[in-house]
């Protein structure tokens, strides 16, 4: 069997423009649920990975293959801090704000975290399985 985990999308936060046009990140503090911007793009996509990913569970659980989602896209829409912004201090990139990528620790930790626990739990239903059947 064969256990294929699905990340959603992961949004970038520019604000004030785009990468190529000023954009910035330079938040320092998580932001409320009531605060998410839900007019973007960012959970459209999130809508339409998790729909493809039932339509595999569908037709792949057929064969014994399972697929899971590691919903990410929510919970990272709440932590514009977490990117590297301008005072990063790669000595490359001065004054660079990097919007898409994620800084350590921080949210790829909880990405970790969250993605561990699906480990455990699908090993656990798999070793219960096998002792209900006796393999």
């Amino acid at each position: 069997k064969i256990t294929t985990v699905l990340r959603t999308y992961s949004p970038s936060q520019f604000e004030n423009g785009t990468w190529d046009n000023g954009g910035s990140c330079n938040r320092t503090r998580p932001i409320g649920r009531e605060e998410v911007d839900r007019g973007g793009p960012d959970l459209e996509y999130r809508r339409i990975q998790v729909e493809e990913i039932k339509t595999a569970r569908n037709e792949g659980g057929r064969n014994g293959n399972k697929f899971e989602v590691l919903d990410v896209t929510e919970m990272m829409l709440m932590r514009p801090d977490g990117h590297p912004g301008v005072n990063w201090g790669n000595q490359w990139m001065k004054g660079y704000s990097d919007c898409i990528h994620w800084c350590l620790p921080g949210p790829i930790d909880v990405w970790n975290e969250i993605l561990l626990e699906m480990i455990k739990r699908q090993s656990q239903i798999e070793l219960s399985s096998e002792t209900e059947t006796g393999l």
